[in-house]
């Protein structure tokens, strides 16, 4: 399983996608869509916004913002 993360630095909701994911003992991957012109461009063709977090899953599934519930659902089913 991929996971990964597009967000920014001090993006406090990015932050707490970090924290459950650490909790649950999930690796991932953080793209900053701030400083990477490629993760910023990612972002935007996956949930046509550039709204953060956007946590991917398997590069296919995807949640805006910190939806607890909806990422658990995706790791249970990835």
């Amino acid at each position: 399983m991929t996971v990964t993360i597009f967000g920014f630095r001090g993006c406090p909701w990015c932050d707490k996608v970090k924290r459950l994911l650490d909790a649950r003992g999930v690796e991932y991957e953080t793209r900053d869509i701030e400083l990477d012109e490629t993760a910023r461009e990612e972002c935007e063709k996956i949930s046509g916004d550039l709204a953060v977090p956007v946590t991917t899953i398997d590069g296919k599934n995807y949640v805006v913002g910190f939806d607890k519930k909806k990422i658990d659902e995706l790791l249970a089913s990835a």
